[in-house]
């Protein structure tokens, strides 16, 4: 793909998408509010609704329970489902209070509440059934308690529910000494006011009340975003010491995990979109400012910048480790070898038939629970393993399509097997191997996207924290879009050059007959 091609298209992808926010941008205007005459939550329950909900939240019961017959929908971050009521995708949605409120607070009162709770709840910071977690839950409930009692609890819930969303951490839980351990903190980076990127750092009510705790017991923090349904895995599963994000006690988990001390109470709200509430402004103006929340705003564009290189590292090290390993099983089983040949196409077929984003949970929470490692080591291993099934098939199907005649040829002048390989075989089967393999480095680089499951904040999981930020969709993902596109676009381009490189046609006659006697 030339230059000239990459800038025509993402020229014209912009122009298109840009066309399309001033069409939807025009046409929401003379929308009518289709739930206007709805001011309960228990006229909802009809199947013509739908309630949007976040996946691995008490509140997808919840609305099982108090509103059966509406459809309900799952959606990955609590951005994603504020966009997608106002978009229109659903309904109403079922969200925690403070969630709500603290949303309208930044926003404009976009969401029409409705009185009553759908269920009660209370929030707490939950450790794993361990003798050390149970130790640990205790002291942190102490510690809850004692600022209930001095008020400093209620300093917190002023601090992070301010209508200018100015919240401060107290401590910066990043400078900790920590002389008796460091505890890992599982969490999301999407849910505000709870914990959210601010300043490319990751802030909120509960990462406040745990970094307090932290320095007055002696720890250090750290703290690993990851999506909201591995967090509770993660600690069960030993990957961190403690979990905090807005998580309600129920039944159900606290036969998983232990819970502290509660230290918010509130209670899952229902709320639909008012469209009374959108935003005056031509296209440039709301342009100037989706420009500014997602770059400028935060030095958010440095968040963009690690995503990339995280990306960018993740699918440079599994291509690397993935072809040698694909390379290396191909020529261990070249022979032909009965057992050999047959444990590696049961492994291949396993591991094709695997969804990534599967293997890499297995491998995060399963084979590599207890060791603490590099945030990019499980995503390298997990890639590294289907980029070389990819590879090892490639090669079987490039070097199978090479006419034997040429084996049997070679042989006879007296070359050896490996001599026959190397110099007559692969060459050739190059020519085969490398288009395939150039499409599977693209879907290398697309693959890498699920990452953000296991805590890895690739370009993707950045786009989401940007989006959880500016509640905006169009330019966080459309610029991540681009990313990937020219990104994938420099990967083929290296491999485009290989290829021209190894072409006999494109080879000059003196690099062909490199080190063959012409004049016998």
């Amino acid at each position: 793909m030339t230059g000239k091609k990459t800038v025509l298209i993402i020229t014209i992808t912009l122009c298109l998408l840009a066309a399309s926010v001033v069409l939807s941008g025009c046409g929401a205007e003379e929308k009518e509010d289709p739930m206007a005459g709805i001011t309960s939550y228990k006229q909802l329950n009809d199947p013509k609704y739908r309630i949007g909900v976040v996946n691995g939240t008490i509140h997808g019961p919840n609305v099982e329970k108090k509103m059966p017959k509406a459809e309900l929908l799952y959606f990955n971050t609590m951005t994603d489902l504020f966009t997608a009521v106002e978009m229109g995708k659903v309904d109403a949605i079922a969200e925690d209070d403070c969630s709500i409120i603290y949303y309208n607070a930044q926003n404009g009162d976009k969401l029409r509440i409705f009185d009553g709770y759908l269920q009660p709840f209370e929030l707490a910071i939950a450790f794993p059934k361990t003798d050390e977690g149970k130790e640990m839950c205790g002291k942190l409930s102490e510690y809850i308690e004692k600022i209930k009692e001095d008020g400093t609890l209620e300093k917190i819930d002023k601090n992070w529910m301010a209508k200018e969303g100015a919240g401060e951490l107290a401590v910066d839980y990043t400078k900790l000494p920590g002389p008796n351990g460091v505890l890992r903190m599982a969490t999301t980076s999407t849910s505000p006011p709870f914990s959210y990127m601010k300043d490319n750092m990751t802030v909120g009510y509960d990462i406040d009340i745990v970094s307090r705790f932290c320095e007055e017991y002696g720890y250090g923090l750290e703290v690993v975003t990851m999506s909201f349904d591995g967090i509770i895995p993660a600690i069960s599963t030993g990957k961190c010491d403690l979990a905090g994000n807005q998580i309600g006690i129920t039944e159900e988990r606290k036969e998983s995990v232990e819970f502290s001390e509660p230290y918010y109470s509130g209670g899952a709200a229902v709320a639909v979109y008012d469209p009374d509430s959108a935003k005056a402004g031509g296209f440039l103006t709301r342009l100037k400012e989706s420009l500014d929340k997602t770059f400028v705003r935060e030095h958010r564009y440095k968040k963009f910048l690690s995503g990339i290189l995280t990306t960018i590292m993740i699918t440079i090290l599994s291509a690397f480790f993935g072809t040698i390993v694909g390379f290396l099983v191909f020529m261990a089983c070249r022979k032909g070898n009965r057992i050999a040949n047959g444990v590696t196409r049961l492994c291949i077929w396993v591991i094709r038939g695997l969804p990534v984003v599967v293997l890499l949970m297995i491998l995060y929470y399963i084979v590599f629970a207890s060791v603490r490692v590099s945030e990019i080591f499980v995503p390298v291993v997990a890639f590294t393993i289907t980029f070389g099934a990819a590879v090892y098939g490639m090669l079987t199907s490039s070097v199978g399509a090479i006419d034997r005649g040429q084996l049997e040829a070679a042989r006879a002048l007296g070359f050896s097997d490996l001599q026959t390989f190397f110099g007559v075989v692969m060459p050739q089967a190059l020519t085969i191997f490398l288009p395939s393999y150039k499409a599977e480095l693209v879907t290398l680089i697309k693959a890498t996207a699920v990452v953000g499951y296991i805590a890895v904040e690739d370009l993707t999981r950045v786009g989401d924290i940007v989006r959880s930020r500016t509640y905006e969709a169009f330019f966080p993902l459309i610029s991540v879009a681009i990313i990937y596109f020219l990104i994938a676009g420099i990967l083929i381009f290296i491999v485009n050059r290989v290829e021209l490189r190894i072409d006999p046609k494109r080879r000059k006659r003196e690099d062909v007959l490199k080190g063959i006697k012409t004049n016998d």
